[in-house]
């Protein structure tokens, strides 16, 4: 039966379970405890008891998200299959106890509802006793989602005030598996079986030349394991000697959750934390000089390899051609040689030719003079004719452009919005003026609403495509200006290239011909509107080094 169908019915007076319907429920519960589950069951056993006594309802199934917390859906797998099988069609109406169990976010609950409807499903919320189909529950359902939200929050500000004032007394929180101590009434307590591992990691990497790795093997080939009786590995051996519980010291507020309903957390500066000496809820494994010489060795060996990481990028990219130049074959970037005879000729050869030679790769090796000679020319021919290509690429963008200009479209459509926004403002003042009743309201702002989301996305399609347009012509004059700016600099070459060029694919052709393929850094907008245009310029001829012919097309 179709919602139409469904909402006139019981308009007239037909009540909801005497018409035929495909029903399904859904049901949640925030914790995996005990007494949280048993409430699950009881959710579960009551929908069944109260559909099983419908006799017009056909039973689809239900949708049970455990352990899960209702601020946000996008955990709820069960929820989001849900959503997903309305779309298909696959029921009419789904019973649900209450909003809070539906979602505890306003919007969450508006927005799902509302795309449930457009599928033509129902939400019909029990103890609210609020049914979406009818025209009334919207405002009914905002007014209620705002309360469950509104108790979200005030208890995630409860919640943050009570660890406020654990912090301030010194309470230990957060989670009580941490290697070395057993918690125990808001304090640490030693274990002393697991803070002999404790002492010996600080030991071995303070008064070693061991890395974290090695003092990870040498944990293990003494016996000790994780939780799950693997390596313990070197992010938790970091996380164990950074932190200042071993030496006595108490550190809380570290994070702060940003959104109650979100969750997220933000990890805060150092200088943000509270800590402290505190050995009666903190008793220390290791000495204070033990702890700061393993960290002093940590945060110089963090350092160094950022420092590597930085020189190793700025390695890779050392070469005008590096990361640029790719084998047609294989599609991996070519790596410069330049040992032995090639010292002074360094060449350019494919990835699987270097480790396995012609076996590997049968794409030809190119020279660097080569490509220099035939990039240099290329960049040179631009220059001279940058004036007569780009003014020529430019007019015809500008062509293209007004040609397929919107603009008169788009302020079309924002008049027609504004005007369905106005009448909805004169139907409200009707109804408070009491010359239209609420029901004929809502079936008009309905059709009012549908004809401002058909002009809505209209709008979002044609503003989009006027950015795409505006992005081609700032492409093109960014390109003429790099050209440009290469006319009083003889050293910009390298850069150029890089501004320039995207990718350089080496082919084989006819025994001793070389093709190139280049790509010219233009992006996807570009490319689009090159195609309209069915423009392709020939811009290098084809040259002869080395007895190799080289072109490109």
């Amino acid at each position: 039966m179709d919602l139409y169908t469904v909402r006139n019915n019981i308009m007239k007076g037909v009540p909801l379970q005497e018409l035929k319907l495909r029903v399904c429920f859904y049901a949640r519960v925030s914790t995996d405890k005990d007494e949280q589950l048993h409430s699950l069951s009881a959710q579960i056993s009551f929908f069944n008891d109260y559909i099983s006594k419908v006799p017009n309802w056909q039973f689809i199934g239900s949708y049970i998200d455990e352990g899960i917390s209702g601020t946000s859906v996008n955990k709820r797998e069960e929820f989001l299959r849900m959503i997903e099988d309305a779309k298909k069609h696959k029921f009419d109406l789904i019973l649900t106890k209450e909003i809070s169990r539906f979602s505890r976010s306003t919007l969450d609950s508006i927005k799902y509802t509302q795309e449930l409807l457009q599928d033509g499903v129902g939400v019909y919320f029990l103890n609210d006793n609020i049914n979406t189909i009818l025209p009334d529950s919207e405002l009914r359902l905002t007014i209620m989602s705002s309360i469950a939200q509104d108790e979200v929050r005030k208890l995630s500000e409860r919640v943050s005030f009570g660890m406020k004032r654990s912090i301030d007394s010194g309470t230990v929180l957060g989670c009580s598996n941490i290697y070395g101590y057993v918690k125990d009434k808001g304090k640490l307590v030693i274990d002393e079986k697991e803070a002999e591992m404790i002492k010996i990691i600080f030991d071995r990497y303070a008064n070693t030349t061991d890395g974290l790795s090695k003092v990870s093997k040498y944990l293990y080939s003494l016996g000790y394991k994780n939780k799950k009786g693997k390596r313990i590995d070197t992010t938790i051996l970091t996380r164990i000697i950074e932190n200042p519980k071993y030496k006595g010291y108490y550190c809380g507020h570290k994070t702060k959750v940003l959104d109650y309903r979100t969750k997220k957390k933000k990890k805060l500066n150092e200088s943000d934390w509270i800590i402290y000496k505190d050995y009666e809820n903190v008793p220390p494994i290791v000495s204070e000089e033990l702890w700061k010489r393993a960290n002093k060795k940590l945060k110089e060996r963090q350092d160094s390899f950022t420092n590597r990481a930085i020189n190793k990028d700025v390695f890779q990219n050392r070469y005008t051609y590096s990361g640029k130049i790719y084998c047609g074959c294989h599609n991996l970037t070519y790596h410069r040689s330049s040992a032995g005879k090639r010292k002074n000729n360094p060449v350019w050869e494919c990835q699987v030719y270097r480790k396995e030679s012609l076996k590997g790769c049968s794409n030809p090796r190119v020279f660097e003079q080569e490509l220099d000679i035939v990039f240099k020319d290329m960049f040179g021919k631009l220059l001279k004719r940058r004036k007569h290509i780009f003014d020529d690429i430019l007019n015809d963008c500008k062509n293209y452009l007004e040609t397929n200009n919107n603009e008169s479209e788009i302020k079309n459509i924002e008049s027609k919005i504004l005007m369905f926004n106005n009448k909805k403002d004169k139907l409200l003042e009707l109804v408070i003026e009491e010359y239209l009743s609420k029901e004929d309201y809502k079936k008009q702002v309905d059709l009012i609403n549908e004809e401002i989301i058909t002009n809505q996305n209209k709008l979002n399609e044609l503003q989009n495509n006027k950015q795409d347009k505006n992005y081609i012509e700032n492409k093109i004059n960014e390109l003429k200006k790099v050209l440009d700016n290469c006319l009083n600099d003889d050293k910009c070459y390298s850069d150029v290239f890089n501004e320039l060029i995207d990718k350089v694919y080496v082919y084989k052709e006819d025994g001793k011909k070389i093709k190139l393929d280049i790509y010219i850094k233009t992006g996807e907008s570009i490319n689009t509107f090159s195609d309209n245009l069915g423009r392709k310029f020939h811009l290098i001829d084809d040259y002869t080094a080395n007895n190799r012919s080289i072109r490109r097309d």
